[in-house]
């Protein structure tokens, strides 16, 4: 029941995934971060006004339901609003604060734990309510996807948003190449209907749906079945009942090791771009697995020395997950998507997300009880699984824009995609760069204008 309350949540945030696969297209990414944060304070409220254990269950699944449809509109609103050149580090952004949020939501509890009432449980549940609000209070500022516009035939609007995200003026080289690029990749996707589930699910167009659906679900399944949740949900447990640690102690510990986990947060923002995703990926799951294996072999033995070796390299699996595969699943499957289907195959890889979180979180407690610290092994043995599946299969995104990833899977299109050396090269691409290829880009549309015209004329 323990596992099941706890786990519950993540169902919500699956179903969340599955409304955002067939709404979120049509009200937009700004909308979708609205009513996201709306149903989570309904959620959020009925969790903290909660008397039994169903109403409890219940409302983790609305809240989830919320939170699940905004990890789907959220990475797409940033993916197709920030610049290629830095468009990696900008993302890091998210999953760091994201961890910062567990960190705070461990230093409730532990500030609550001696309440001798239900305010141990109920305030740290209702600060939830606090960051929706915070949320839906500037969402006003917040600009809708030039791309979601423009494939909706808002040109004008579009442009109007390119020219703010790059304050630069709406008849500006650097604006209208943007915005034309944006037209190009919609045309050659051009189709007058929605979307269908068989498309999103098919491999018949040049676009190779299917195959990219795959390699979007890739890092969000992996950024689950590393086992992180096996320790972030159940850290405070795992340190009281293997490790002998009183209550007070095994929160304090976990709180410190989530703070620890959100300050090693941040430096992929300095690195992401440079080395690429691929490595990143492919060095934090060396890394995991190698700490997995190691916690596995402190909890098998009853010794102090060996409990104090798997607290250390518990605090430094956090490092290596948070150094790279965490950073990468929020941003790799909206980048690789093509703008026709983002939204829902986004949306697939949110719900395999929330759907692996849930099996992990039931599971673990009965892993635990089961097997003990041998447990761990099985996450060591799969983290180690990562490294050739990134190297075979994954293609680079650092430094491309979101077009120029859809021209990978145009011109040459194959199973093992790591296996083409162009698809594995990191683009290190300056400010500078990216504005002189848009002006490039405006004036080659008006050199083609030129000539349409010209024959136009000739015709006449």
């Amino acid at each position: 029941m323990t596992g099941l309350v706890t786990a519950i949540y993540d169902v919500g945030c699956a179903l969340g995934a599955i409304i955002a696969f067939m709404f979120g297209e049509q009200i937009g990414r700004k909308r979708s971060i609205i009513f996201a944060n709306i149903v989570v304070i309904i959620g959020a409220s009925i969790q903290t006004a909660s008397f039994e254990y169903w109403q409890m269950f219940v409302a983790r699944i609305i809240g989830g339901i919320g939170v699940g449809f905004s990890t789907v509109a959220i990475p797409i609103l940033q993916s197709e609003t920030l610049p290629a050149h830095n468009r990696g580090a900008l993302l890091v952004v998210q999953s760091a604060l994201i961890i910062i949020g567990v960190a705070l939501a461990s230093w409730l509890c532990f500030a609550c734990l001696y309440a001798n009432s239900s305010l141990q449980w109920r305030f740290p549940v209702s600060c939830q309510i606090l960051f929706s609000i915070l949320v839906l209070s500037l969402s006003p500022w917040l600009c809708e996807s030039p791309r979601w516009l423009a494939q909706r035939g808002r040109v004008d609007e579009a442009k109007n948003i390119i020219s703010r995200l790059l304050d630069k003026p709406l008849d500006d080289e650097e604006v209208l190449g943007q915005l034309q690029e944006i037209l190009d990749a919609i045309e050659a996707e051009r189709n007058e209907e929605e979307p269908s589930w068989s498309e999103v699910f098919s491999n018949s167009t040049k676009t190779r749906n299917l195959h990219r659906v795959v390699l979007g679900m890739g890092p969000y399944m992996m950024n689950q079945w590393s086992g992180v949740n096996a320790l972030c949900y159940y850290l405070a447990y795992i340190l009281e009942n293997y490790m002998g640690y009183s209550p007070s102690m095994a929160l304090i510990l976990a709180s410190v090791a989530f703070t620890q986990y959100a300050v090693f947060s941040w430096p992929p923002y300095f690195y992401i771009d440079r080395i690429g995703r691929r490595w990143s990926v492919m060095l934090s799951s060396a890394g995991c697995a190698i700490c997995m294996a190691i916690i596995a072999g402190g909890l098998s033995t009853n010794s102090f020395s060996s409990a104090a070796a798997a607290v250390a390299f518990i605090f430094l699996y956090l490092d290596c997950f948070t150094s790279g595969i965490l950073p990468v699943s929020w941003s790799y499957s909206s980048e690789i998507q093509p703008l026709r289907v983002r939204n829902k195959a986004t949306a697939v890889g949110v719900f395999s997300h929330w759907i692996s979180n849930f099996v992990v979180v039931m599971v673990t407690p009965i892993g635990l009880d089961s097997i003990k610290g041998n447990y761990f092994w099985v996450w060591a043995v799969i983290c180690a699984s990562f490294v050739p599946l990134t190297y075979f299969f994954g293609v680079e995104t650092s430094g491309r824009t979101l077009e120029q990833i859809d021209a990978m899977f145009f011109d040459e299109p194959r199973l093992l995609m790591g296996l083409n050396p162009e698809n594995r090269r990191v683009v290190r691409g300056s400010k500078t760069d990216e504005e002189q290829r848009y002006r490039n880009m405006a004036h080659a549309n008006e050199k083609e204008e030129v000539v349409m015209s010209e024959r136009v004329s000739e015709s006449n």
